[in-house]
């Protein structure tokens, strides 16, 4: 009996160096999940003995964060007595954290009732990390695609870059040139905490080259890991941050080439060892925002040449309707001289008729008011201003344009006919460039039509609204037409099928429509000529509150024409 006594306390012992041989923590608990085991891994990464381990519940060592998740899994274990895996954080003896992958499996008796639980626990601390780099990396990337501007972007990357990489607080700096420092310009904090003094200080304080974390990372243009901020000297806020629970810190610059543009930092509520890993991720996140602004700039260069472009563009066709604008201005002041005449004729009657002068006079006022708004319209289109963003009716601005261009029309003896439908719902852009773009058509149009000389010369201009409620205009012409094969090209810059032409307007036009989220394109005409066409959005769900907007039917306008000779556009409407 005793030598079977012995056997067994020798394989025990023998069983127990073989599993604190092992070098991965493991650990048994009791049928109710208490520890009654734990082996020399276990105890050599915990920091916790015997005596301190046996006896206490899983969690002792776990991440406060992982506590409610794990026992929640812990509880529906107990209750089935399944096999479970889980991957949670444990303190080491040091106090910081890593992740481990853990096993937890049952063993029972005879009866089949539960006795022990046995847990193993791996390290996947590396792991980890390596896909929390690539899960920021990725996800900054798809908020730079989405992002409209670098502010729109900052604070969707402060949360992402906390949320994946698990640390508490984030703050974007800017370069200031003028003062020479640095500016925070944003700053974000999980949820579960606070820290105002630290926050507030942050907005308030501005950081010279070389001072502070943002200073150091903008003097050196690298990434920055201080495992501590509360000891470190060159660190202003650091009793602030030790008041508030701050601790390990990164920062990293925003490069565009070898200029910083601003830095980011991070701040943890636990002391963290360096991890140059992070580092080089961060490195790459800080060029890819620098990537990201230059785009910006660059597409803002872009588009304030597309403007300057549409804007000499509009100069260049109010010089082509030098005649138009002349008849336009000249008509109303020569009726109001006609009028101011006949209104002395009155005043030198014996008795003065009055009521004549005073119609008269009217009759002057009237027509000071239509040369000032032919003088209005004509400083709309040359003036160089910002787009603008309003709601109109597009028929009436077309209307508009055909009045501008009615000297051209006349020149070249084209008839004009316009197929508008009616009540249909108004669009939301630029009035002046949208008018740019009818007026270049009308424009080619003539000029096009101009070359032929035999047939009718007609042009067409339609509007009508598609089932998606977009807007349709059209220009259909009778001229020449274009060669189906550069029905494409016609658009391109510097393309052009005229002697004398630069190839930039239907260029500037495509831009424009395209800005306005429409299409621009070319179609041969029946039996003759070219149909150009362009569609416009419409903002429907802002005009189906107001059914004096809507289309009431599908049907257009009655084609109007619009003769040759001085006639203003709108009559055909009224």
């Amino acid at each position: 009996m005793r030598e079977r006594e012995a056997q067994l306390a020798e394989a025990r012992r023998e069983l127990r160096q073989m599993i604190d041989t092992i070098p991965i923590p493991v650990a048994s608990y009791s049928a109710d999940a208490r520890r009654d085991f734990v082996n020399a891994a276990w105890k050599k990464y915990t920091g916790l003995s015997d005596e301190a381990a046996l006896g206490t519940e899983w969690s002792v060592v776990a991440h406060p964060d992982d506590v409610t998740t794990g026992e929640k899994m812990w509880r529906d274990a107990l209750a089935t007595g399944e096999p479970w895996h889980t991957e949670e954080r444990v303190r080491r003896a040091d106090g910081q954290y890593r992740w481990f992958a853990i096993d937890r499996v049952t063993a029972r008796n005879e009866n089949g009732k539960i006795i022990k639980w046995y847990g193993t626990a791996y390290d996947i601390e590396d792991r980890k990390r390596a896909e929390e780099r690539l899960r920021v990396q990725h996800t900054v990337a798809q908020i730079l695609t989405e992002a409209a501007t670098i502010e729109e972007a900052t604070p969707r990357i402060l949360w992402a870059m906390g949320e994946c990489l698990g640390w508490d607080v984030g703050a974007l700096w800017r370069v200031d040139r003028e003062a020479e420092a640095l500016r925070c310009v944003e700053l974000w904090h999980k949820a579960t905490i606070e820290v105002p003094e630290f926050e507030r200080v942050s907005r308030e304080f501005t950081f010279l080259p070389g001072l502070g974390l943002p200073g150091r990372v903008w003097s050196s243009l690298q990434p920055e890991y201080v495992p501590d901020v509360v000891p470190d000297e060159n660190f202003p806020r650091g009793p602030i941050a030790e008041r508030e629970g701050l601790h390990a810190a990164f920062g990293f610059p925003i490069l565009l080439g070898g200029e910083a543009l601003g830095v980011i930092e991070f701040f943890s509520c636990e002391i963290r060892q360096p991890d140059q890993e992070l580092l080089n991720a961060l490195a790459t996140i800080g060029s890819q925002i620098g990537q990201f602004i230059e785009r910006k700039r660059a597409e803002e260069a872009l588009r304030k040449v597309q403007m300057q472009l549409a804007h000499a563009n509009r100069v260049d066709t109010m010089g082509q309707l030098t005649a138009s604008i002349a008849h336009e201005v000249k008509q109303p002041i020569a009726t109001a001289r006609n009028n101011a005449r006949a209104a002395l004729n009155f005043l030198d009657k014996q008795p003065p008729e009055l009521d004549e002068v005073r119609e008269a006079l009217g009759c002057i006022v009237g027509d000071a008011d239509r040369a000032g708004g032919i003088i209005d319209r004509i400083r709309d289109h040359i003036k160089k201003a910002p787009p603008r963003n309003d709601c109109f009716d597009l028929n009436r601005a077309i209307d508009e344009v055909i009045e501008l261009a009615q000297s051209a029309i006349a020149e070249t003896g084209v008839s004009v006919k316009t197929r508008l439908r009616e009540r249909m719902y108004p669009i939301q852009g630029d009035r002046i460039q949208v008018q740019q773009v009818v007026l270049n058509l009308i424009l080619n149009a003539i000029e096009a039509m101009g070359s032929i000389e035999a047939g009718a010369r007609e042009l067409l201009i339609s509007t009508e609204q598609s089932r998606t409620n977009d807007i349709i205009v059209a220009v259909h012409d009778t001229g020449p037409g274009i060669d189906p094969e550069c029905l494409d090209r016609v658009f391109e810059a510097f393309y052009t099928t005229k002697s004398g032409g630069m190839g930039m307007g239907l260029s500037i036009c495509q831009t424009i429509i395209d800005a306005h989220g429409g299409r621009l394109w070319a179609e041969a005409n029946e039996p003759r000529g070219t149909v150009f066409q362009f569609t416009v959005p419409s903002p429907v769900e802002e005009f189906t509150n107001h059914p004096q907007s809507a289309p009431e039917n599908g049907e257009p306008h009655e084609d109007r024409l619009v003769a040759a000779s001085r006639r203003p556009a709108s009559e055909g409407s009224k």
